[in-house]
């Protein structure tokens, strides 16, 4: 399933990993350093964490730009990530809700230099939020959504102090900062002032552990040390990212060495690899979850039986069992693990073609019908879609598969799914239960959000928004799990299985941690013997 560069498969095929440079090096006395080469599954988008979305950028952005607090992800033995002080070295709420006073961490400096304070904090804030401001970038706008809309005031009260009100209380307000699609980092705004909005994407500068060094799209991203970070420093000398679509190259260059990292690895070849030495990690919490969207605006799937016919014609058990052979687990609900809502209890439609065949004939349909499936092509995923494509065909919809490159994919995914399509998919979740809100509000309906299924009901999303209003986390817990059971009983979305975060570890690769979360703290791993 589709989680967050087809070009490396063109050169991997034509040539070695070594022809691009980037060959294990001879074995080096041990030392807390080296470089990391990590094998991804995919290509990453722009390197602007304000206007771009997506686990596999973020696994990048992270490591170069910090917000004003982070997630802990120096630890795996926890449910949820902590909120720890980042570029803000404290705050306060005040006890309505409404205001956040953040004290700046002294001393800061962006990567080229220029220093980081309030004023840095309000440049940043005007160019994802303030549209009246000269300095504010609209193509930011979807992306940081679900963090701005709360946003009333931004104010400068002295030059390391900046207050932030809120239209209403959000508890989950911090958090939702801290994900995936969209994160207000700071940027240097001389970066931005010397390169222009578009032109930071090639330029990133932040105040993270770790500096840009190089990118060639479809190839390679390198990063190097922060030799003049705030905090603990990096251990790395630096890190590679290398889009190695196809699963294969991705095992062969573990095997051979040359590279120490791998994510989404095959499933069929885990045992193999852990046999000969690699290491699995996964993440119990990890909160991600695999789901297609069912379309709205699609006439068959307007009718709710269609809907609840296709949610139980897919064998999810079969699909953890079978596929993911124990990194992953069926789900029937669109709570991600790794948040305190989550239910791992909850069920929803059990399998049973039987039914869904019973269900389709009262729609309407009981020779059933035929619809598109888009999806991205990359990773172990067609695996997955073509067991669903063969669930779907028991019950007599037939499963057109159209594939696009990853990035390709997110634009399509974005803007919303067109008539003829009947559902695309998207490997998604947050650490915070209200990242069901950017999926199934009326508000997040494609293009303005990404709801790209077109789902609306207001019952819902009356639900949602008093969950994020209430300071209690029992009574808000209360709240998400019976918006879950309305979106499961309106069968709008197929959740299908979540995902461990698999990750395979060459054994020279110290510090690794998986934490709660789809991305990592490079800051703690070295490569050693």
């Amino acid at each position: 399933m589709a989680r967050s560069g087809s070009l490396w498969m063109r050169l991997a095929s034509a040539c070695c990993l070594a022809a691009l440079g980037l060959a294990a090096a001879p074995a080096a006395p041990a030392r807390a350093a080296g470089t990391l080469i990590w094998g991804m599954p995919a290509d990453t988008d722009i390197l602007d964490p304000q206007a771009t979305g997506g686990w596999g950028t973020y696994q990048v952005t992270y490591q170069i730009f910090e917000g004003l607090v982070k997630e802990d992800l120096t630890k795996a033995d926890v449910s949820t990530p902590p909120i720890v002080p980042a570029l803000a070295e404290s705050w306060t709420v005040s006890p309505d809700g409404l205001q956040y006073t953040f004290k700046l961490r002294p001393g800061v400096k962006f990567q080229d230099g220029t220093p980081f304070d309030a004023a840095a904090v309000k440049f940043n804030f005007d160019r994802f939020w303030n549209k009246s401001s000269p300095d504010y970038y609209p193509k930011t706008a979807s992306f940081v959504a679900a963090y701005t809309k709360w946003i009333k005031a931004v104010d400068v009260l002295d030059p390391m102090t900046v207050r932030i009100t809120l239209t209403a209380p959000d508890y989950e307000w911090l958090r939702q900062g801290l994900q995936s699609y969209g994160q207000p980092l700071m940027i240097s705004p001389a970066s931005v002032k010397k390169y222009g909005n578009a032109g930071v994407a090639l330029h990133p500068v932040g105040t993270g552990p770790f500096m840009f060094v190089s990118r060639t799209q479809g190839v390679r991203t390198v990063l190097k040390r922060n030799p003049n970070y705030w905090g603990r420093p990096a251990k790395l000398d630096r890190i590679v990212f290398l889009p190695l679509e196809d699963p294969a190259t991705r095992v062969n260059a573990l095997r051979s060495g040359e590279v120490q990292m791998i994510s989404t690895p095959p499933w069929d070849d885990i045992d193999s690899l852990v046999k000969a030495g690699f290491t699995l990690s996964t993440n119990d919490h990890a909160p991600y979850i695999n789901f297609l969207y069912l379309n709205m605006h699609s006439k068959p799937f307007q009718d709710p039986r269609v809907r609840k016919a296709v949610n139980m014609a897919i064998d999810r058990e079969g699909i953890a069992r079978d596929i993911y052979r124990k990194t992953g687990r069926a789900e029937y609900g669109m709570l991600s693990p790794g948040t305190y809502a989550y239910d791992p209890n909850f069920k929803s439609y059990p399998y049973d073609p039987a039914a869904a065949k019973k269900l389709l004939a009262e729609a309407g349909y009981p020779n059933g019908f035929t619809t598109v499936f888009e999806l991205p092509q990359y990773g172990t995923g067609e695996l997955v879609e073509t067991w669903i494509q063969r669930d779907l065909k028991k019950i007599g919809i037939n499963v057109e598969l159209r594939k696009y490159e990853w990035v390709t994919y997110l634009g399509l995914w974005a803007k919303g799914m067109t008539n003829d399509v009947g559902m695309d998919e998207i490997g998604w979740g947050m650490s915070t239960p209200s990242w069901v809100d950017i999926v199934v509000e009326c508000g997040s309906v494609a293009p303005n959000g990404e709801n790209s299924g077109y789902y609306c009901n207001p019952k819902v999303d009356a639900l949602l928004n008093q969950a994020l209003t209430t300071k209690d986390q029992g009574a808000a817990k209360a709240l998400y799990q019976k918006a879950n059971r309305m979106i499961m009983d309106d069968a709008a979305y197929v959740p299908t299985v979540d995902d461990l975060d698999p990750v395979i570890l060459s054994p020279k690769v110290h510090g690794f941690v998986n934490p709660p979360e789809d991305w990592f703290d490079l800051s703690t791993v070295s490569i050693g013997n």
